[in-house]
């Protein structure tokens, strides 16, 4: 069973690292776009030859573009359950104020005991 602490650590490390994957993906979208810009001049140039490097960059850069808005979706599901958790606790909150082992409750207010 995963303490709270080990939740909180992995929450962080996938966000992290779904952020630098966005960044590299990012990086790799501008490299891809500027080659694929290049393949166009090439096959105006040089003829059809160029039609293949250019369908696969095409192809490439559609399944980059996917992988970022996977990792939006994700990341509009982890705001989603923050939302919900930051709700569910206001009303938890409400209800029955959870007192903490230094005499202080959950919401930062000092216990009534």
């Amino acid at each position: 069973i995963k303490t709270m602490e080990d939740a909180k650590s992995d929450l962080v490390n996938v966000l992290q690292s779904l952020e630098s994957h966005w960044v590299v993906l990012e990086t790799e979208l501008v490299e891809i776009q500027r080659d694929i810009q290049y393949c166009e001049d090439c096959v105006e140039k040089y003829g059809e030859y160029f039609n293949y490097p250019l369908q696969y960059l095409k192809e490439l850069k559609r399944t980059k573009k996917q992988k970022m808005k996977d990792i939006i979706k994700a990341m509009e599901a982890f705001n989603a359950n923050l939302q919900g958790g930051k709700k569910l606790v206001k009303q938890l909150d409400k209800e029955t104020p959870v007192v903490t082992q230094r005499g202080h409750s959950f919401n930062g207010s000092a216990s009534r005991s």
